[in-house]
């Protein structure tokens, strides 16, 4: 399913307006010696790729007093900015318009972004890519660590943005099975084109008997794409995952917006709920 939308002007103020509010609170309560804390950081050995993973995570407001279990939202290319975006998107969707359950916020920081995104090598990339490896430190190591240590329902939603978001539908053609669903923001696919093609291919030809959700995102005046080119890989790239019956996706394309449109997540987190209902 393709949607094209025009721009909300008033989600758009009334979510900069949240964040706004969260950064606000922040920087009154250092003033004031007071602590209010949205998440706070961990990290894991990964013996996949030999390194130290550094994460944060939020967790939900009654998470120590309602003993119940939440599905995990895994979001790429963590930073502090992004992680309060994040996190004050999933709570207006929870606490204010009470469209979707609460859930586990995990944003994974990156130490070395073009390895760790990148499937193939290109004309852009030529080193020895790493996104096979990142994928199964994420399946392997940080999922089960996430469960073991929270109380979690196993489901798992990945989100990336940009690099990320190819490296997202990456995932969703690869390893279908370590999400449930999947929301890529501003993706494409740079000099591998054909590399994708093939996997979409080796995709169709494998049953699968679980349902998948995939939700893409582009903004028509974004700023890598001058002349539509990704635009149309998104486009043909959303006909061809159609054809599987077992995966329910929708490409929502933003006029007025560029590159990683900021209602992608609120969005995304939507449809998945619906689809869910359904």
């Amino acid at each position: 399913m393709i949607i094209k939308v025009k721009k909300d002007p008033n989600l758009f103020s009334l979510t900069k307006l949240l964040l706004s509010y969260l950064l606000l609170v922040t920087s009154t309560t250092i003033l004031i010696g007071q602590e209010i804390n949205i998440g706070f950081h961990d990290s894991i050995e990964s013996s996949i790729l030999n390194e130290k993973r550094r994460f944060m995570i939020s967790l939900p407001k009654d998470y120590y007093n309602s003993g119940n279990s939440y599905s995990v939202l895994y979001r790429l290319d963590g930073d502090l900015d992004l992680f309060i975006e994040t996190v004050g998107v999933v709570n207006r969707l929870v606490y204010v318009e009470e469209l979707i359950p609460d859930m586990i916020v995990v944003m994974i920081e990156n130490t070395n972004r073009n390895r760790d995104m990148m499937p193939t090598k290109t004309n852009y990339f030529q080193s020895q890519p790493g996104a096979d490896n990142f994928k199964k430190f994420i399946e392997n190591e940080l999922i089960p660590h996430i469960n073991r240590t929270y109380r979690t329902t196993g489901e798992n939603v990945l989100c990336g943005q940009s690099l990320s978001a190819m490296f997202t539908m990456y995932c969703f053609l690869t390893s279908p099975e370590s999400f449930d669903s999947f929301i890529a923001c501003s993706g494409g696919f740079p000099d591998c084109e054909d590399f994708f093609k093939d996997l979409i291919t080796d995709m169709l030809k494998n049953e699968r008997y679980e349902r998948k959700k995939l939700f893409l995102t582009h903004g028509l005046n974004d700023f890598l794409d001058p002349d539509g080119v990704i635009k149309g890989q998104l486009l043909n790239f959303t006909q061809l995952v159609e054809s599987d019956e077992n995966t329910v996706c929708e490409l929502k394309i933003y006029e007025g917006e560029g590159h990683v449109p900021f209602q992608s997540l609120y969005d995304g987190l939507i449809f998945i709920h619906q689809v869910k209902k359904e």
